[in-house]
């Protein structure tokens, strides 16, 4: 009898430590632990992710079998090691399928609310202060008014997405604080609106995962990177990530999102996220140049992806240069924080910018114009005329780099 307890254990052994294996491997592949995110290991998370209830279920009936066995026939010390192996695996499961869930850890707001900017002035700075950043979205609706909302990086930093409706249209606003990506996207797959929740991350970027299909979409890209889906992206929506008085100047009635007052604690872990003064590990900034957690303007022209180094914005407040074969200005506005990044051709002819006294103006040094840092010409023949807005990206030069493989990058 003892021979048969005592191998009736071994099994249970070993069902207990497939399914704890299983269930924190699940995890540990697809959160930020030493080591997780440095490997190619997405297509075994995505594996054990889908194989996960089959493991449970199996190895489950397995231990279920050996744990009555022994408590009906084993010894006193079998039966007590037995319940402390079963409670020390349902507190194991408990913790990573609840607490350590990514969309346990970032929840999304439980109301989505928002002030328009007039009413956010009377309220006065300290509700939302003029140097907080924001991603700022305009739309067209289809009655040709024009809707612009903005949502600040502290609050959209925690919940990492938000789901909204802008003139009309469904969007998903989303933000992921270890790659510093801001991106707003449609929700559209296969021409259905489609919900998403936050799975975990690969190579440090937020991963989202479909309802229909399960399949796992990248932030940063938004592109679907395992599952049924791989392959398909979706539109991304043009946004703007600049401090909050710049937008709400550019934009007058604007609405901005609220703070949902449930989640006052998560946001105020956020204190130095904006300015990078924080000292994360994980979403803190390097001030050196072209480290890891540097800062770099990521510029996308056609096909072509190349990198800018934010010390230089910063020093120079006008960058000049080709992304292949057309020419593009990056602009830093007078707050020091926003920036703006242009199709460098006034007509035929690229414009040659220089900084002024002003902060928020420069000067072309072939024609004398003035422009503000909007890209639009002040004075002279052109007066009123914009340049036209590229696509730019503040982020953490790991990030762009790792989705962005084949980028160049502008050192001086």
């Amino acid at each position: 009898m003892r021979t048969t307890v005592r191998t009736t254990g071994w099994i249970l052994l070993a069902a207990l430590l497939l399914l704890l294996t299983a269930e924190i491997l699940r995890v540990y592949w697809i959160l930020p632990f030493p080591g997780s995110q440095r490997g190619q290991t997405l297509p075994l998370a995505f594996a054990l992710h889908r194989a996960i209830w089959g493991i449970r279920i199996a190895a489950g009936a397995v231990a279920l079998w050996a744990a009555t066995r022994i408590l009906a026939r084993g010894g006193r010390g079998a039966r007590i090691a037995t319940l402390l192996g079963l409670a020390g695996l349902g507190a194991a499961t408990y913790q990573v399928n609840g607490p350590m869930s990514a969309d346990v850890m970032f929840r999304q707001p439980s109301e989505l609310t928002f002030v328009s900017a007039r009413e956010l002035r009377e309220a006065g700075s300290q509700v939302l202060p003029p140097s907080a950043l924001v991603v700022g979205i305009e739309l067209v609706a289809s009655d040709g008014a024009r809707r612009s909302r903005a949502y600040p990086i502290r609050y959209i930093g925690y919940h990492h997405q938000v789901r909204d409706v802008v003139a009309g249209q469904p969007v998903m606003v989303t933000y992921c604080t270890v790659c510093r990506t801001g991106r707003v996207f449609r929700p559209v797959v296969d021409g259905k609106v489609e919900s998403f929740r936050l799975v975990g991350m690969d190579h440090f970027n937020a991963l989202f995962e479909d309802a229909t299909t399960g399949s796992w979409w990248r932030q940063a890209t938004g592109e679907a990177v395992i599952g049924s889906s791989e392959g398909k992206r979706l539109e991304e929506i043009p946004s703007r990530q600049m401090t909050w008085a710049a937008w709400a100047a550019l934009h007058p009635e604007t609405d901005v999102m609220d703070p949902d007052p449930a989640f006052a604690d998560r946001y105020a872990r956020m204190a130095g996220f904006d300015d990078g003064t924080n000292e994360s590990a994980l979403t803190g900034r390097d001030r050196e140049s072209w480290r890891e957690k540097s800062w770099v303007v990521g510029v996308i022209a056609g096909a072509v992806a190349r990198a800018f180094d934010w010390n230089e914005l910063v020093r120079e407040r006008v960058i000049q240069d080709r992304i292949g074969d057309l020419p593009v200005v990056l602009l830093l506005g007078a707050d020091g924080a926003s920036f703006f990044v242009f199709d460098a051709r006034s007509g035929a002819v690229p414009v040659d910018l220089e900084p002024t006294a002003d902060p928020s103006r420069f000067r072309d040094r072939s024609t004398g114009t003035s422009w503000s840092e909007t890209g639009v010409a002040l004075d002279g023949p052109g007066a009123g005329t914009a340049l036209t807005p590229l696509p730019g990206y503040q982020e953490f030069w790991h990030s762009w780099q790792t989705f962005h493989p084949e980028t160049t990058a502008r050192r001086n």
